[in-house]
């Protein structure tokens, strides 16, 4: 979710979910009350903030930013997931089956 506020390409809930089942980062579709009980813990965090404001043609909308507390939380599990990415190359290569 952090990934996607940073990039700009999401600002509110449903689009956060959907760009989120677009990325392919798993199999499954993911749940709206995983999103908003994400978001809201990462702005209790200091990570995002957000503040309604009027929707196009509808009902106002949550709209998220992400803080530089967020962008910094992003890089650090950027680092975190790289290590396991290159961890798991390994363990593939190790035991890759001809």
């Amino acid at each position: 979710m952090l990934a996607l506020l940073s990039t700009g390409k999401a600002h509110y809930g449903y689009e956060i979910m959907d760009q989120a089942n677009h990325a392919t980062l798993t199999d499954s579709q993911i749940d709206a009350a995983v999103v908003y009980r994400t978001l809201r813990e990462l702005e209790e965090a200091g990570c995002v903030t957000s503040q309604w404001q009027p929707g196009a043609g509808g009902p106002h909308r949550r709209m998220y930013e992400v803080t530089e507390v967020g962008r910094q939380h992003l890089q650090d599990w950027l680092i975190v997931l790289d290590r396991h990415s290159q961890r798991l190359r390994e363990f593939v290569a190790q035991n890759h089956l001809t």
